[in-house]
């Protein structure tokens, strides 16, 4: 009986390390996406700022 008990004690500490690794791994996951697609809206207004009318270059020497 004691044997049964501690197994299930087990278990459920496994399960519960389980899940709490899951959702670290979740956070984690959001967090790069986040980042990446803060990456690429900065480098749509990098494009952007780099693509100026012909109008408003200098050629003067």
């Amino acid at each position: 009986m004691l044997d049964s008990v501690s197994s299930i004690a087990a278990f459920a500490t496994q399960m519960s390390t389980q899940k709490a690794a899951q959702q670290i791994d979740m956070v984690v996951f959001k967090k790069a996406q986040d980042m990446q697609e803060q990456q690429g809206q900065n480098a749509l207004q990098l494009i952007e700022s780099a693509s100026a009318p012909a109008s408003a270059i200098d050629v003067h020497v």
